[in-house]
């Protein structure tokens, strides 16, 4: 059988490692971290789903109630809304160090080796070809290297040109994240929503979320922008203002980390390559959290290298794993990553504004919300989004920055069918083109009432 590589212990990098040995290959992980200190210090929630998918049976504890999210505008006069609950989803809520430790195991059990404290430093290049990666402990040769390193990956950044896949990541395709948890106030009561979502005013749109668990505060920062020390004081000081039982002692977490909210790569294989994950950013562009994706990836990456039973491990025989990657998950994530795209050109007034309308109930505004993935695609609610809008008569720059959405919605669509259905060099250059060029206008395009341009 074949030599795997696994550079890094992402999430979808293991799925693939587990599913891979126990085909009988010899898959070994590499990853600089030491195995005590792997994963960030938080908890997320993922739609047991993509553990189905995967053939995965999680622990029975891990279920939890789904998260019910109350957006809260940063005009004080103007009602919060309060989605209604995604009654067709089934959450977990995981601590991601757990998580990482449970797929580590099912990995060992299945023969995967791992070498921690090891830095993955760059690919290894032969002719057209990737055979390995440069460790801090040397080179390391295999027939496949899976990249599930990150959304700064080594790998990905030194790859050769002529693999056109994306090195470097746009401004407004990562959001800085501080997340933290702080202490409970002994005898404040619970706040009457458990997930609050706060929009802020620091240029373009960020937020601040609190979610109220037993036993501690947990409170996310985001911007698309540098979190300073000054952000998260400003920010924690609002919402213990408005929360009297969130207290000021951090109990864990507090670091600042940056994740991708964008689309995914174009092109994400190459000649003995794959990447997996925030790697080829596989994530839920609004909602940030890649675990549900990068595990559903990592299944279907492991289901191309098992049909490829001559172990070419080639772009012919790896572009099975993208394109049904980009049918069952990345077309769709592309949709949802539209809405992503609009939000450098929001105020925090629109979004107030938005809400003050009323134009769209929170059962319309949970549908846009959603990570289902044929849901948006199908279903009407685009159509009425844009009807609803034309209402939006006294506030003709909010609803022209709605409506210009709605049309990046129909150009997308011209997008999907350049997608090459067999690997040819040739139309894979061009496909990427398209699909990076059009995301690339999205972030130029001017709208109107929009004086940073």
């Amino acid at each position: 059988m074949s030599e795997i590589i696994v550079a890094g212990a992402g999430h979808g990098g293991l799925v693939a490692a587990w599913k891979l040995a126990q085909l009988g290959h010899k898959v070994t992980v590499y990853e600089r971290y030491a195995r005590e200190n792997l994963g960030y210090d938080q908890k997320d929630p993922v739609d047991s789903a993509y553990f189905d998918y995967a053939g995965i049976t999680y622990p029975e504890e891990w279920h939890a109630p789904n998260n019910v999210i109350t957006l809260v505008p940063i005009d004080e006069t103007v009602a919060p809304v309060t989605l209604p609950e995604e009654k067709s989803a089934s959450t977990l809520i995981v601590e991601r160090r757990e998580l990482l430790a449970f797929l580590i195991d099912l990995c060992e059990k299945a023969g995967v080796h791992f070498a921690f404290g090891c830095e993955v430093r760059e690919p290894v290049v032969l002719g057209s070809r990737i055979i390995g990666i440069m460790t801090s402990q040397g080179i390391r040769l295999a027939d496949l290297v899976i990249d599930a390193c990150g959304i700064d990956s080594p790998v990905r950044r030194n790859l050769p040109d002529f693999t056109h896949v994306q090195k470097e990541l746009g401004r407004f395709d990562r959001l800085h994240v501080y997340r933290a948890y702080y202490n409970r106030i002994e005898g404040k009561p619970d706040p009457e929503h458990r997930y609050y979502v706060y929009v802020n005013a620091n240029g373009t749109v960020g937020f601040t979320w609190l979610i109220t668990e037993p036993d501690s505060a947990d409170i996310l920062i985001a911007r698309f922008g540098e979190v300073t020390e000054a952000d998260i004081k400003e920010n924690l000081d609002f919402v213990c203002e408005k929360n009297e039982h969130v207290g000021r002692e951090l109990v864990r977490g507090g670091k600042v980390v940056d994740i991708p909210v964008r689309q995914p790569l174009a092109v994400f294989i190459a000649d003995g390559y794959a990447a997996v994950g925030d790697s080829a950013c596989m994530t839920i562009p609004l909602k940030g959290s890649g675990i549900g994706y990068s595990i559903k990836a990592g299944s279907i990456l492991a289901r191309a290298v098992e049909a490829d039973r001559d172990g070419l491990f080639n772009c012919d025989t790896l572009w099975k794993y993208e394109r049904e990657f980009f049918h069952e998950i990345g077309f769709a994530a592309c949709t949802i990553a539209l809405e992503k795209n609009l939000l450098p050109y929001l105020t925090a007034k629109d979004v107030s504004d938005f809400i003050a309308s009323g134009i769209l109930t929170a059962e319309e505004l949970a549908e846009l919300n959603t990570d289902k993935i044929e849901y948006l695609r199908k279903n009407k609610i685009v159509s009425t989004v844009k009807n609803k809008l034309k209402l939006l008569n006294e506030m003709p720059e909010l609803r022209n920055k709605g409506l210009k959405i709605v049309g990046w919605f129909g150009r997308v669509k011209l997008v999907e069918p350049l997608f090459p259905t067999k690997y040819d060099r040739d139309d894979v250059e061009k496909w990427a083109e398209h699909y990076n060029e059009f995301f690339e206008s999205i972030k130029t395009d001017r709208i109107p009432g929009d004086d940073n341009e």
